[in-house]
């Protein structure tokens, strides 16, 4: 969504609910997306994606909300959630397996290639620090935007850029060494 017409959308959910919902047709599968692939468990995905546009709607009718970025605001909220979830629960959330399908006859060798690199990758993603993974995830697997990404992590653009840097040196160096495992 445009930056301009989220904004604006923001300001008319003041008082619109036909504003808040075009916010909430837009976010809602991201968000979703975004809490699922930590959580791993659909319940618990749709109560804490529940909770984050609860928040949100209560947030945007303040007089004093920031309306900067909304999109990166309400992943950054999903993030909390999950963050407090785990901690009441005290369990590990799983950055994400993906799940292998079924390929019929001659795709069969393809899928096996590419359900090797997937494992590859997930293992050096495993490798590397939380901080690492986070940012990679969050701007190649759940494809936020630099805006997004800066508000969900609270640092600025350049920062950003430093971190993303690191963890994709991070990530080729796990990669290299894990296809040097595998030969």
């Amino acid at each position: 969504m445009a930056a301009d017409r989220e904004r604006t959308l923001v300001v008319r959910a003041r008082e619109d609910c036909a504003a808040f919902a075009e916010l909430y047709d837009f976010y809602l599968p991201r968000i979703y997306g975004f809490i699922y692939r930590r959580v791993q468990d659909r319940c618990v995905a749709e109560d804490l994606t529940s909770m984050t546009f609860q928040r949100a709607l209560e947030n945007v009718r303040r007089s004093d909300f920031r309306n900067d970025s909304f999109g990166g605001w309400l992943y950054r909220v999903a993030s909390n959630a999950v963050v407090d979830h785990v901690r009441r629960d005290r369990r590990y959330v799983s950055m994400g397996n993906l799940e292998d399908g079924e390929v019929p006859g001659d795709l069969a060798l393809d899928a096996m290639a590419a359900a090797l690199d997937r494992d590859q990758l997930q293992h050096a993603l495993l490798g590397l620090s939380n901080t690492h993974r986070e940012v990679l995830v969050l701007r190649f697997y759940d494809d936020l935007d630099v805006p997004e990404i800066c508000a969900v992590l609270g640092c600025s653009r350049e920062a950003l850029a430093v971190r993303l840097h690191r963890a994709l040196r991070a990530l080729r160096l796990a990669v290299a060494k894990e296809s040097a495992d595998v030969a």
